[in-house]
């Protein structure tokens, strides 16, 4: 019985997703962070990328720019909230072309304070993106 237990816990901890940010640092409560809203723009083999977390009161906002070759490879990407700003690494990203609809993104990318220090981790589950309302 303990066995059968055990097993199921593991089967619901693994379906868990991971926290939309994560602090890195150690220096800021983001536990209630989650992705408000994510855009983007596909323009031949660039594809502009707009993500925002928040939790009602404060924010972060983090743009990304892909080159898709047939894979998206992050080009550049900037965030900015959270009283810092600087660039993004990523550490995974999965693309489906939107042939027949809007590209869709996910992925995970690490938030680079400008001491070159990751210090925040941030994770965009796989989806649809909305149409960007004006260039990044």
């Amino acid at each position: 019985m303990l066995t059968v237990l055990s097993f199921l816990l593991a089967i619901d901890c693994s379906r868990q997703s991971p926290q939309a940010v994560e602090d890195l640092g150690g220096g800021q409560n983001i536990s209630n962070f989650g992705l408000t809203a994510l855009n983007g723009t596909r323009d031949g083999e660039r594809l502009d990328v707009r993500a925002s977390y928040g939790d009602g009161s404060r924010a972060l906002t983090v743009a990304l720019q892909f080159k898709i070759d047939p894979q998206a490879n992050l080009q550049t990407g900037t965030w900015s909230g959270l009283g810092s700003q600087g660039s993004v690494k990523a550490l995974s990203v999965t693309f489906l072309g939107g042939q027949s609809g809007p590209p869709s993104i996910g992925g995970r990318f690490d938030l680079i304070g400008t001491d070159g220090k990751p210090q925040y981790r941030i994770t965009i589950p796989l989806q649809p993106l909305k149409p960007l309302n004006h260039s990044l």
